[in-house]
């Protein structure tokens, strides 16, 4: 039988919070204070790897600020502590969880993040949500990423379903290319406009009840 549903989350900002700004981070994986300079050209570097799906995006993020301000570290060990105490700092957000768990009894449940696949796939790990998923789609594992559209199409043929439903925390990357593609978008915490909306994961439940008695 084909489910009523295939539900995909989104990660970072969803699943997954940061306590800690990503400065304070970046001070700790490097051990020592720079100039705002240095971390302003790391997001930089960072963020275009990402985007441009390079492999090992932190690795080459900091070599990067390591040549350009001649700053002594070593790119591999600090790339690695970096993802270490990265990682660390992530918390789950428990109520959304729940709701994921309860979801998961009666409809297939997905991932669909970007972000660098080792580093997606270790805070997957260490939170347990393989137990409840039956679909990781990682930007950097499947060549493409959010706001493509591609990425939604390829998660709607990795899982059958009678309806499509994406949940995440950002308007442009999330909802809007979801939308397009066919997905009931929920979006947390946001001024824009999707199918359904909530401030808080407590009332997600009522909220795809509605949506999933309309559509059956």
């Amino acid at each position: 039988m084909i489910p009523l549903a295939a539900i995909y989350f989104d990660l970072d900002g969803t699943l997954i919070d940061y306590p800690e700004d990503f400065r304070s981070l970046f001070d700790q994986a490097l051990g020592f204070q720079v100039e705002d300079e240095v971390y302003d050209l790391y997001v930089e570097e960072l963020f275009s790897n990402l985007e441009e799906i390079i492999e090992r995006p932190y690795f080459e993020a900091f070599k990067q600020i390591n040549q350009e301000f001649d700053l002594g570290i070593d790119v591999e060990t600090v790339a690695e502590r970096y993802i270490s105490i990265e990682l660390d700092a992530t918390e789950l957000n428990e109520e959304l969880f729940k709701f994921l768990k309860f979801l998961s009894k009666n409809h297939k449940i997905g991932i669909l993040t970007n972000g660098a696949t080792e580093v997606q796939n270790a805070k997957i790990e260490k939170h347990n949500l393989s137990e409840f998923i039956d679909e990781v789609i990682i930007s950097n594992e499947v060549g493409f990423r959010k706001p493509d559209t591609a990425v939604f199409e390829l998660a709607k043929d990795k899982l059958n379903a009678k309806n499509y439903v994406y949940i995440g925390d950002t308007y442009d990357e999330d909802i809007e290319p979801a939308s397009k593609t066919g997905f009931c978008t929920i979006y947390i915490s946001g001024e824009e406009t999707a199918d359904l909306e909530s401030s808080s994961p407590k009332s997600f439940g009522e909220l795809m009840n509605i949506f999933l008695s309309k559509n059956q």
